[in-house]
Order: structure tokens, then sequence, then C-alpha cells
């Protein structure tokens, strides 16, 4: 298995050539060995790999690069698992753009459920307070803390997992021998005795702005749910969001008052139905099949307003309902649906499910 990660390797470094190209040259000829030394007409009938593509594959000055990546690695309790390997992350499998090459140190255990909480760098009093709440809520189970370990939100999320002893994995945008946030080394140090530090890119790759978007792809892929704590617009957390929804996976958002910026993206996802609002940690709990003791709502609620009240009985009648469903039999539009159901789910009368359904809390 370390033979085929050299050759994953040689081909990482040839310029020209990427994470899909590899993909379609191990398609293609099986093993990353058997590529290296493929014929180049063989190489050539791959769609869209032209001569400037393959001139490099093969060549030894590469191979030679590989091979003191790999001895780097191994000298500093560096692990490689390529995207063919059983123990690969499961769930991060099943994403089209999924890493050719992981390399992890630490105590990792892939096989466990996992939860990503991610965030603001400029973390409010707010968000630090629900973050810490939602860690310390989990901490009775057996599951993975997945985040980016930079400053704000997700820094919080690690050092709350490391206090109650729950694994957590730091997702980074750069190679595994340094570390960015410098302020973290201290805290990347505990993580590693109960989870770690995992990465995409070779030993010695310096963090880059597109890699931070890149290792939010990561984060996601890794989890079945993605939880947002605090976001502006456009911040790195919406992107991991975006991710988390094209994977068909979870997502969840802590929403805020519409004047704090740290809170923007956040409702602006629970407005576009990206994301289900989280009011309370024990929603995850809910969600992940807890029996949690509910209060019944009433037979009536006097401070619901009339559109609020129709839309209640029809769900309280018909169960879990899709928004294009209530449309339709209630004459509403979706535009008008959304903040309406949005007041609902507010006051914990609704809840939002997958597929934009909805149905009583």
């Amino acid at each position: 298995m370390e033979k085929e990660i050299l050759y994953l390797l040689a081909l990482y470094n040839c310029p020209k050539i990427g994470e899909k190209f590899i993909k379609k040259l191990i398609h293609k000829f099986g093993s990353a060995k058997n590529a290296w030394f493929a014929d180049p007409k063989d190489l050539l009938t791959i769609p869209n790999l032209g001569k400037s593509n393959i001139q490099f594959i093969g060549d030894e000055n590469y191979f030679s690069q590989a091979e003191k990546q790999l001895q780097e690695c191994t000298n500093n309790n560096i692990n490689i698992v390529h995207l063919w390997e059983n123990n690969y992350p499961f769930l991060l499998k099943q994403c089209s753009d999924a890493p050719t090459l992981l390399f992890y140190k630490g105590n990792i255990n892939f096989n466990l459920p996992s939860i990503s909480i991610v965030g603001t760098r400029k973390m409010t009093s707010y968000g630090k307070l629900f973050t810490e709440n939602l860690v310390e809520c989990l901490s009775s189970k057996k599951i993975n803390i997945i985040s980016g370990l930079a400053l704000g939100i997700d820094g919080c999320a690690h050092k709350k997992a490391v206090e109650f002893n729950i694994p957590t994995i730091g997702v980074l945008a750069h190679g595994l021998n340094q570390l960015y946030p410098p302020q973290h080394e201290s805290l990347a140090m505990n993580m590693l005795k109960n989870g770690g530090l995992i990465s995409e890119y070779p030993v010695h790759t310096k963090p880059e702005r597109t890699h931070f978007i890149q290792r939010n792809r990561i984060i996601a892929g890794l989890s079945s749910i993605t939880i947002i704590i605090e976001s502006a617009y456009g911040g790195g957390a919406i992107s991991t969001a975006k991710f988390a929804n094209s994977y068909n996976r979870e997502v969840f958002a802590l929403p805020g008052r519409i004047t704090d910026i740290s809170s923007q993206g956040c409702n602006q996802l629970i407005r576009n139905l990206e994301a289900q609002i989280i009011t309370q940690p024990k929603d995850i709990l809910s969600f992940l099949g807890d029996s949690i003791n509910k209060i019944k709502q009433p037979e009536l609620f006097p401070n619901l307003l009339e559109d609020e009240e129709i839309i209640y009985k029809y769900l309280k009648t018909n169960g879990n309902t899709s928004i294009d469903t209530l449309a339709v039999e209630l004459n509403l539009s979706t535009f008008q649906l959304m903040p309406i159901l949005l007041n609902l789910e507010l006051k914990n009368i609704i809840k939002s499910n997958p597929g934009k359904y909805f149905e009583i809390e």
C-alpha cells in the first residue's frame, strides 16, 4: 500500500496533473503505479488529457521528490491514506470531489460518526456560550467533533472538546509540518492525544487563501451534520454549509439579531431554507435520535397570527408537508410562506426537515 501512495504522490507532484486527472488515471489503469509507467499513447486516450499534461508522468525527479515526502511523513509520524483504501473516511469517500490523499496525525478513529461545528473568527460572547454548551451537550456521545482549528468558533469547539475528552479533528489548509494559526499550537498538541489533525496537502505546503475554501469541503464531507454558529455574509463557514448541502448532509444554523453582522450569514441560510434552525443544544440530540421529553403544544396558540394558525392547523392535520405543497394547498407563494414558517420555528411550534418539509414540533 505504501508503494501505491508513493506513486500517487509522484503523480500529485507533476505539473498540470490535478485531482481530477489522477482519478481518471486510476480509473483507466487500475493503480497509480500502472499509470506512472503507462505508454504515452495510452495516456492520451483519456479525455481532456493532452501532451502538455502527460509530459512529466514517469519523470524520475518527481518520483524522487515523492520518496522524500514519504520519508518526511514517516519521520514526523504523519500517516497517509488514499481514496481507494478501505480505511479512508466513509462519508468523505461519497463526495465526488474527495481528495485522493489524506495526511493525518494523532489518534483518529474515522469510524466514529462526526459532527462539524464551524463559524466566524470574530466570535461574540453569544456564539462562544452556545458553542461551549453545544459541545458539552454532545459529551455523552461517541462522536468526533470536526472543525478548522481557526480562531473564534472553530478553536472554541476544539478547546471544549478537549476539556470534555471528546475526540476532535482539525482540518488544516496546509501541510502538517507547520501550524496556522500559531496561537493554536498548544491546542493542536492536546488534540493529538484524542483526535488529531488532517490535511489534503503534502508536507511543506504553505497556507494559501484558496486552500481554506477547499479544506471546508473536507470539513463538510467528513460529517453527517454541519452546524454553523455565527457567520457574516460570505464568511468561510457559509462555504462549508454550501458544500454540506451539495453532499445532501444536514445543516443547522444558529439565528441571531438581524443587526448583528456575525449572525447575518446564519440568518440568511435559515431564511433561504439552506439550514435548519437550532435554538438550543438539545435540538441536535433530538435529531440524533435521543429521547427528550417534550412539552406538548396546546391546541390553540393565542399569540399566533392568522396565517401562522392556518399553517399550524394544516400541519397538525396532514403531518410532514413540503413547502411546495403548502403553497398550493394554502394558496400562498413560497416567498410568502418562508417568513411565516421561520416565525413558527422560532416559537418552537414547528420544525423543518430535510427537503424543505415541515411538521409540528
